[in-house]
């Protein structure tokens, strides 16, 4: 799925101005799909050409003009249209495996630390995950649950499965004892 239909997706729930789609992004799905406002203010512009959204400046004094965009009928329309389509298949990047599958070539110790480094990174994220879930779950339907519960397992699966395999990632030399 594109920023643009996921866009259409948040606007469903009410007006927004960048910030909030922003913010929405980041809060909500950004574990498994996140935007940079240079993906998503384009998006919005080329969402307005199509007439899948309208936008409504509201004055504001002392501070910059605010932006509102509010999904059309025909945005309505077409976002129910692509939720309807096959899922395809997911396109993992991760920096992390990057580094791993070029793990030769670094020293043991230097394999050690990142190995620490994204366990460490994995938990902290998942800590700042269920902080986030509780903090927002009063809201969430059960789709919406459902993702973060998935969220929440696959960060707990990862930590398990780094913790599993480090020791084998990891070879120690031989330390010989001179008696």
């Amino acid at each position: 799925m594109d920023v643009k239909t996921i866009i259409l997706g948040f606007l469903s729930y009410g007006e927004m101005s960048g910030y909030d789609i922003k913010q929405a992004f980041t809060n909500s799905i950004g574990f498994f799909y996140d935007a940079s406002f240079g993906a998503i203010y384009p998006a919005l512009r080329k969402l307005e050409e199509e007439g899948f959204v309208t936008k409504q400046e509201i004055i504001q004094s002392g501070k910059p003009n605010k932006i509102l965009y509010r999904v059309t009928d025909h945005g309505r329309e077409a976002f129910r249209q692509e939720i309807q389509t096959p899922i395809l298949p997911p396109v993992l990047r991760s920096d992390m495996l990057v580094k791993m599958f070029f793990g030769k070539s670094r020293t043991n110790e230097e394999q050690k630390n990142l190995l620490e480094g994204c366990i460490e990174l994995q938990r902290d994220m998942l800590q700042q995950s269920k902080v986030n879930f509780k903090k927002l779950e009063i809201h969430f339907d059960e789709y919406q649950r459902f993702c973060w519960e998935y969220t929440i397992h696959h960060l707990e699966t990862t930590i398990s499965f780094l913790e599993q395999k480090m020791s084998s990632l990891v070879k120690q030399p031989v330390c010989s004892v001179s008696v």
